[in-house]
């Protein structure tokens, strides 16, 4: 019969020891020595640089496919960058994990950093690699060993290293560099390396020339120990001490006095809340008029009380099994740059699940292969939590714990999950709601072609001025304009083109006048100007321009668009029908006078109308 590794286990080994610094006799000293420090990119980049198994995770974080991809050889600082100090402080926060003090994992571990020490040193002397770069290949090139080590014995035959590699989507050119410096070990063991690989090799041999040989048996290395000259000697002893100085500053030199295991894990600024505490945070957007808001605020109390690492709102298409990303929450100021994936037929099927029994789906990657939405995402497994479920396109908020790499168990976060689902699909339909009564009021106040009021706002605007000028000495003045042989216009060529003028005039109406002035469609080709704070002379001016302009407009798109102005004022005691019938007897005068112009009835020393023409 043939072993099938458990899900727990073959996928991800480094679940059983998530960081090196949390083995149990070490943590404390760390988190000691890293709590009395400012927690600087500097002093995070020095902790991980001791900590393979979380540089690993870390990487894998930083270059999933769903954020950009370098194509260079990446660092310990990029990885902390890319990533941010509160994901970066999360790699090495996790419970202590008991280690027997004969384990081979001890002199792994400073076989591996004297490496990563002696590659950066080596590249720095040949030029040949970034040496930073270096380092981060030394500090991985036992891969296979850790692996094997972290892999329970009775589990052994079913972890592949190639298959954790291509699971967890490395960058490319950190695998094939790996694959180069273990490749046929060379006859030369000289320390003067001439490629990539030569600087990893004379890196591991200086290691154990050092006293820190790699534990494994079958590593050629250990063979070439023996060949060794005086050089190779004093570069082995200062090897020894850049590595002892490196464990010194967290308090891990071999002589240190053993501490008790009892100081408190840091905190990886997560935390977990009551259900009630994380509506009342979501719903303090309920006002939002933006869906991002929402989204945003939703994505980040999951992150905040969920204990999640990261947080993906997408949007999903059942017709074609594809979930778009549309926000995320991880605490890094990283961007989407994939944002469409093609589902697996089992995802797939558990997202429609979810959604007909709106209930949360627990994704799990396949025993072997990584493919859709968690390929994309580069985690092992996710909670799917169902948002507006009855919408045309629904949406999922996608939550995991890929960082921690702390196990999701749906009967202990259901609960959580339900009310971020509820409270987030209440939100968006609200927002919906209010949009479409904010864009039913908008279309009862405007008219559908020109855009500008309708003739009901107008009049309860010029009802508002009028009663304003009867409390004050406000001026205000009233602009009556109608398009000059509109019927004439719509007959011989047609109400399309109507309809063209309608619009044309509307936008230039709409630019001329000022910001506080109020514009409406009154009628059929009539239109109300309503100019608060205007006197007759301003109002004259503005009047001509608007005729002009008008007429101007119609010469461009080849329409004969020309309109008449009739112009009164406020006059104590008027009502909105005595101002109105000033303004289209001063309309009319206008028409009579020749059309395209404009007639102003105001207070004068005769009562006659003055037409004002081009």
């Amino acid at each position: 019969m043939t072993f099938r590794p458990s899900f727990a286990t073959a996928h991800n080994p480094l679940r059983h020891l998530p960081s090196v610094l949390a083995m149990h006799d070490v943590q404390p000293r760390v988190h000691q020595v890293f709590g009395a420090m400012r927690g600087t990119e500097d002093d995070l980049v020095a902790v991980l640089k001791l900590d393979p198994l979380a540089v690993l995770r870390g990487l894998r974080a930083a270059h999933a496919p769903v954020f950009r991809q370098t194509p260079s050889l990446p660092t310990v600082r990029e990885m902390v960058q890319r990533l941010g100090k509160t994901i970066s402080r999360q790699l090495f926060v996790c419970p202590p994990i008991e280690v027997a003090p004969e384990s081979q994992l001890r002199p792994l571990w400073r076989h591996s950093v004297a490496t990563a020490i002696a590659a950066h040193d080596l590249a720095n002397h040949s030029g040949l690699i970034d040496p930073e770069a270096a380092y981060l290949l030394g500090l991985l090139n036992d891969l296979p060993s850790w692996l094997q080590w972290l892999q329970p014995q009775e589990h052994a035959p079913g972890v592949w290293v190639l298959d954790c590699i291509t699971q967890w989507q490395l960058p490319m050119a950190l695998v094939s560099q790996l694959r180069t410096g273990r490749s046929a070990f060379a006859r030369d063991f000289g320390l003067l390396p001439t490629d990539v690989g030569g600087v990893l090799r004379a890196a591991k041999r200086l290691a154990g020339l050092a006293g820190m040989p790699s534990p494994t048996p079958e590593d050629p290395h250990t063979a070439a120990l023996a060949i060794a000259d005086k050089a190779d000697l004093q570069a082995a002893d200062r090897l020894r001490e850049r590595v002892e100085m490196a464990f010194a500053q967290f308090g891990l030199q071999r002589e240190a006095t053993p501490l008790p295991a009892t100081a408190k894990p840091l905190a990886n600024g997560s935390r977990t809340g009551s259900l009630d505490e994380v509506v009342l945070t979501i719903l303090s957007c309920a006002r939002s008029n933006r869906y991002r808001g929402i989204v945003t605020a939703l994505a980040a109390a999951a992150v905040r009380y969920g204990a999640y690492d990261r947080a993906f709102y997408g949007k999903w298409l059942p017709s074609t099994t594809t979930m778009t990303l549309r926000s995320k929450a991880d605490g890094s100021s990283r961007r989407i740059a994939t944002h469409r994936y093609l589902a697996t037929a089992t995802e797939a099927q558990l997202l429609r699940t979810a959604l007909a029994e709106n209930r949360p789906a627990l994704l799990q990657a396949p025993a072997r292969g990584l493919t859709g939405l968690l390929a994309g995402l580069s985690t092992d497994e996710l909670i799917a939590v169902p948002l507006n479920g009855d919408f045309l396109q629904p949406a999922f908020l996608l939550l995991d714990r890929s960082t921690t790499l702390t196990p999701i168990d749906l009967s202990r976060d259901h609960a959580m999950a339900m009310t971020l689902g509820h409270t987030g699909s209440l939100l968006i339909e609200n927002l919906l709601l209010r949009g479409r009564r904010q864009r039913a009021q908008k279309f009862a106040l405007t008219d559908s072609l020109t855009h500008l009021f309708n003739r009901r706002m107008g009049m309860l605007t010029l009802e508002q001025e009028v009663a304003r000028c009867e409390r004050s000495t406000r001026p205000l003045t009233v602009l009556m304009c109608d398009l000059d042989h509109f019927k004439l216009l719509n007959d011989t060529l047609g109400h399309g083109q109507g309809d063209n003028a309608l619009r044309a005039t509307a936008e230039v109406l709409r630019h001329t006048l000022r910001k506080g002035d109020s514009i409406c469609r009154y009628g059929g080709e009539e239109f109300l100007v309503v100019l608060p704070d205007t006197t007759a002379a301003d109002a004259t001016v503005l009047a001509a321009r608007l005729f002009t302009s008008v007429h101007q407009r119609g010469e461009e798109l080849g329409l004969p668009i020309t309109i008449s102005i009739g112009l009164t004022t406020f006059r104590p005691g008027d009502s909105i029908e005595s101002l109105l019938h000033r303004a289209d007897h001063a309309l009319y005068a206008s028409k009579g006078y020749g059309r395209n112009r404009f007639s102003a009835d105001v207070e004068t020393n005769d009562d006659d109308l003055v037409p004002q023409s081009r």
